[in-house]
C-alpha cells in the first residue's frame, strides 16, 4: 500500500511540476512578446521610451499569490482547450490581476468594484469599464499586450480584437482612441 501511495504522490508531483514549467514557459514567452512589441512602438514613437521600463515588470503579479496557483491551472487547462471553463479561484486571480496591473483599464478605476470579467455583463453598455483615466504609457503597454496575444493565439489581429471590445468592454476617450489607433498601426 505504501508503494502505491508513494507512486501516486510522485506522479502528482510530476504533473504539478509539468504544469508549473508550462506556465513559466508560456508566461515568459508572452512577456517577451510584449517587450518586443513595445520596442516596435518605441522605435516608431520615441516619446514612449518610458514604456520599455514599464514592460520590464509586465505580468510580474502572475508569479506571486494570489495569482500564481490559479494561473498555473488556467494556463494548463487552456493549453488543450481554449474554451475551458474557469473556476472561481481562476476568476478571482484574473480580477486581482486586472485590478493590480497598469496595462489593464480596470486598474485605473476609482471604484474597483466596477471591474468585470463576465462576458454576460460586457454586452450591456452601462457595464462598460471607463478607461478614460489610463495614462498614455499604460495604453501603449496595453496595445503591446494585445499584439502579443494576437501573435500567440493566431486568431485575429490586435486591431480586430480592439474593434470588437471597444464600447462593449471598455470606453476610451476620443484622444485615447486616436492614440490606440496610432499605436496599432505599428503592427499593420
Amino acid at each position: 500500500m505504501k508503494i502505491i501511495k508513494t507512486a501516486k504522490y510522485k506522479k502528482l508531483a510530476e504533473t504539478q511540476k509539468e504544469k508549473k514549467d508550462f506556465f513559466n514557459k508560456r508566461t515568459k514567452e508572452h512577456i517577451k512578446r510584449v517587450q518586443d512589441a513595445s520596442k516596435k512602438i518605441v522605435n516608431k514613437y520615441k516619446e514612449y521610451k518610458e514604456l520599455l521600463e514599464q514592460v520590464e515588470k509586465h505580468d510580474d503579479s502572475k508569479f506571486k499569490e494570489p495569482e500564481l496557483s490559479p494561473y498555473i491551472e488556467l494556463t494548463w487547462d487552456k493549453k488543450d482547450d481554449p474554451d475551458a471553463k474557469s473556476t472561481k479561484e481562476m476568476n478571482d486571480a484574473t480580477m486581482h490581476h486586472i485590478k493590480n496591473n497598469k496595462h489593464h483599464p480596470e486598474y485605473h478605476l476609482s471604484d474597483k468594484s466596477e471591474a468585470n470579467i463576465s462576458s454576460e455583463d460586457r454586452d450591456k453598455s452601462d457595464k462598460c469599464v471607463d478607461a478614460s483615466l489610463m495614462d498614455d504609457i499604460s495604453i501603449a503597454e496595453m496595445v503591446a499586450d494585445w499584439q502579443a496575444m494576437s501573435e500567440e493565439l493566431g486568431t485575429n489581429s490586435a486591431r480586430e480584437w480592439y474593434d470588437e471590445q471597444k464600447d462593449v468592454r471598455w470606453i476610451f476617450s476620443e484622444k485615447q482612441d486616436k492614440l490606440i489607433s496610432k499605436l496599432l498601426k505599428v503592427f499593420e
